[in-house]
Order: structure tokens, then sequence, then C-alpha cells
């Protein structure tokens, strides 16, 4: 019995320090009033003819261009990937079908 209290009270105490010091880490550095002064932007799917064939990627078109060939063009990108499959399907008849920049 003594052995558990004493794992509770050394457990508690370990809890309070790490408390303890994450607060006093965070003093000074940052205010929950204060927006944050990174913005993340949203991961973008975009739809690409790449190589004569249709392709939904994550990559910009810079990384497009070095990764597949210059032959690629872009054309419309959306924060879903469902999104960038519908319009992949509407427009080109889906992923991998052929088409020309």
């Amino acid at each position: 019995m003594h052995g558990d209290y004493l794992a509770v009270s050394i457990a508690a105490t370990t809890h309070q320090w790490l408390m303890d010091e994450a607060v006093s880490n965070l003093s000074g550095k940052w205010r929950p009033d204060e927006s944050p002064s990174v913005q993340l932007e949203p991961e973008r799917y975009t739809v690409y003819c790449a190589d004569n064939r249709i392709e939904v990627s994550l990559w910009n078109l810079e990384q497009m261009k070095v990764r597949r060939s210059s032959n690629v063009c872009q054309f419309q990108s959306y924060t879903s990937y469902s999104s960038a499959l519908n319009f992949a399907q509407k427009n080109f008849g889906g992923e991998g079908e052929g088409c020309s920049c």
C-alpha cells in the first residue's frame, strides 16, 4: 500500500513539474490573445495534363515539370481530392485519360 501511495505521489509531482516547465517556457513568447504569425496554407489537389495524361497531384506546377517533364499544363486546384477527381472526370473522362497542352 505504501508503494502505491509513493508512485501516485511521484507521478503527481512529475506532472506538476512538467506543467510548470511548459508554462514557464511559454511565458513572454506567446499570448493566447495574439494570432499566430504563421498561416498554414491548405493542401491543394491540382488537375494536370502531364505527358498527355490527366493526373491529380499535390505537387505544384514547377514540381510537376521537374518530375514529369516540361510537357505539363495545369487546369484547376481544389482543397479536396474528391473535388479534383470530379473535375477530371467531368472534363476529361477521369484520371489517366488522354489530354494535350
